[in-house]
């Protein structure tokens, strides 16, 4: 009988031990889990992170893909480059307004859409139009500013609204609409080696994804007071 006692005290010792076996397991094999799990999500963000740095360094070089150009063209005094449309001669001794030196010009950059030059067109249509009708030789004997009324551009740099040039310009606000990007500008000039800012007058570039390619599509011109 004690024999007995004896051995189903053992039976009862062994089993509590593998059942504190078992849930000791069990709580260390938890944090390991756990610790997987947050490493995926971890890599997870980092992946969407990496993602988002690279989408907006695309899109701060594409908003400022014109107007490096365009102030680079209109602050050098030895470059003939197109930087806008040119009025030439036409037919019948007429004038006519050439599009193509400029926007051959702006499909090099490959960062401007076909739909900003086409914007371009329905901006300039009263220019195009009224050009027709203006001889040539006339056109060549005027001042420029004769034909303001009709060609904002003959009267001052139309993209920075001004007779004068700026010295450069940087990005001021960048947003994301949907699956479209906004970002504001604006410009300075460099005296004694310090920028003078313009915070009044800030265009707003619209990139817009086409064919998996970020292109800028529009400039809206604002002023601001601030």
């Amino acid at each position: 009988m004690l024999i007995g006692s004896y051995k189903k005290k053992n039976m009862r010792k062994l089993q509590i031990l593998l059942v504190i076996g078992m849930f000791c397991y069990s709580c260390a094999d938890k944090p390991k889990t756990q610790k997987k799990e947050n490493s995926v999500i971890t890599q997870a963000d980092s992946l969407v992170k990496t993602d988002d740095n690279q989408e907006k360094e695309i899109i701060k070089k594409v908003s400022t893909s014109f107007y490096d150009w365009y102030l680079k063209r209109i602050n050098s005094l030895t470059d003939t480059t197109a930087y806008d449309y040119v009025i030439v001669k036409g037919e019948k001794g007429k004038c006519k307004v050439d599009f193509e030196p400029y926007f051959n010009q702006l499909r090099q950059l490959k960062t401007i859409s076909r739909k900003f030059m086409d914007k371009e067109l329905e901006r300039t249509k009263d220019c195009v139009k009224h050009m027709k009708t203006v001889d040539w030789s006339e056109y060549k004997n005027a001042d420029a500013y004769a034909y303001e009324d009709y060609c904002p551009d003959c009267g001052q740099l139309y993209w920075v609204q001004s007779q004068e040039p700026y010295s450069g310009v940087e990005i001021r606000e960048m947003k994301k609409d949907g699956n479209v990007w906004f970002t504001t500008l604006r410009f300075y000039n460099k005296y004694n080696h310090k920028r003078e800012w313009n915070n009044s007058f800030s265009p707003i570039i619209k990139i817009e994804n086409e064919n998996e390619k970020w292109l800028m599509t529009e400039i809206q011109l604002t002023n601001k007071n601030n």
